[in-house]
């Protein structure tokens, strides 16, 4: 509960950023953690991290962002990975315990949609064969800016019953799933639509994606990383031994998925 409310919920996207620098002891810290591969969602596929300082803001320009604008910042971090089934969930599952890291430790953060991720890493410079999975814009907010946190989807609507469609009986949320489903509401998508759902059994939740038509592949599955992460922080900050997230396939019931309804991945409770 105490790492919902004070980091999670706490967590909100930042489109203005105060000019202020970020120091190299935040991003030491950033890095550490990082390097701690448990947060990993998958341990076959290899990536790293780099930061870089508000000026290649003018490098990036149309390559990342919304509508061909790149969010200016103090500071952005680029997360490279090998190109293999399921990287782009496994970076967005990393990159989003960066940001809830940068929340810890007081800094705002905003997602950049990658729209040309081979000219992202010619700009940047070509020092690694992996691909560009995403990159984060990040910095100390604003304390002048009247922005504020978008409304994301409820609870009622994020999750199903044992079947999609089908309603949920709330006296199956005990406080731990209840807060790691409600991480799951407050994770970032694009233009926060969250296109995916959550089925709700006495044994697993499962994570299904749903069409919408504006979300890109590449974000979809970034956002599929992010909810990931989300529900897995929670759980992560009250247990010794956490659940994990396997992509392998629901063979023991029927999840009743529409044609347009896309499995995702099943987490153990």
């Amino acid at each position: 509960m105490q790492y919902y409310e004070q980091i999670v919920a706490n967590r909100h996207s930042c489109r203005n950023f105060a000019k202020k620098p970020v120091g190299e002891d935040l991003l030491y810290k950033l890095l550490t953690y990082y390097d701690d591969r448990t947060r990993n969602l998958t341990e076959h596929i290899k990536t790293f991290i780099k930061f870089f300082d508000g000026s290649v803001c003018e490098k990036l320009g149309d390559y990342v962002g919304y509508n061909g604008h790149c969010i200016k910042a103090p500071a952005y971090m680029v997360v490279y990975s090998e190109e293999k089934g399921r990287y782009l969930e496994n970076a967005g599952f990393i990159a989003e315990a960066l940001t809830l890291k940068m929340t810890e430790l007081g800094l705002a953060a905003c997602w950049q949609t990658v729209n040309n991720a081979e000219a992202v890493k010619e700009v940047l410079g070509k020092e690694t064969d992996m691909v560009v999975a995403c990159v984060v814009a990040f910095g100390y907010r604003d304390k002048k800016s009247k922005e504020k946190p978008v409304e994301k989807i409820s609870l009622d609507d994020l999750t199903f019953g044992t079947k999609y469609g089908q309603d949920i009986d709330p006296t199956r949320f005990y406080r731990e799933l209840e807060d790691g489903l409600r991480a799951m509401a407050h994770s970032q998508s694009f233009l926060n639509l969250q296109p995916y759902r959550v089925i709700v059994d006495t044994d697993q939740i499962v994570l299904v994606g749903i069409p919408d038509n504006v979300t890109k592949e590449a974000d979809r599955h970034l956002n599929y990383g992010i909810a990931m992460f989300n529900f897995i922080s929670v759980v992560w900050a009250t247990r010794d031994t956490t659940p994990k997230w396997s992509f392998a396939p629901v063979t023991d019931r029927d999840l009743g998925l529409p044609a347009d309804v896309k499995y995702v991945a099943k987490c153990k409770l």
